[in-house]
């Protein structure tokens, strides 16, 4: 079966990124999930995704950090950038979409929802 994309996932809770990965796989989706900014950004240089799930809090290296990293280059500055967070104050998605987000999924997330926007933006 062709793949539907490659989704990069990034979330330094191991259940949410085991949770997203079995949803977009089951739906055609080759998907890479790392714990953190750093492998985020290791793992975008070397293989570049269709798509980026990233969350916000992590530690080290927070999402709006790897977002404005990404979209600083020229080869990774067009990826879609759909941030996935528990903050879901309005500062905090202006920051987001500042940052360079193309969407943002309050938290605790809902799977249809999540398949939508992830669709959407990959069309």
């Amino acid at each position: 079966m062709e793949s539907k994309g490659n989704i990069l996932i990034v979330d330094d809770n191991p259940a949410n990124l085991q949770l997203l990965s079995q949803m977009l796989l089951k739906e055609g989706y080759r998907v890479r999930p790392v714990l953190d900014g750093e492998r985020a950004l290791a793992a975008t240089y070397s293989q570049l995704p269709d798509l980026i799930l990233l969350d916000v809090m992590m530690p080290e290296m927070d999402g709006y950090e790897v977002c404005a990293q990404l979209k600083a280059k020229p080869d990774t500055r067009d990826i879609p950038i759909i941030f996935i967070s528990a903050l879901n104050a309005i500062q905090d998605k202006i920051k987001a979409f500042k940052a360079g987000g193309v969407d943002y999924i309050n938290k605790p997330f809902q799977m249809p929802e999540v398949l939508a926007r992830v669709e959407t933006h990959l069309a």
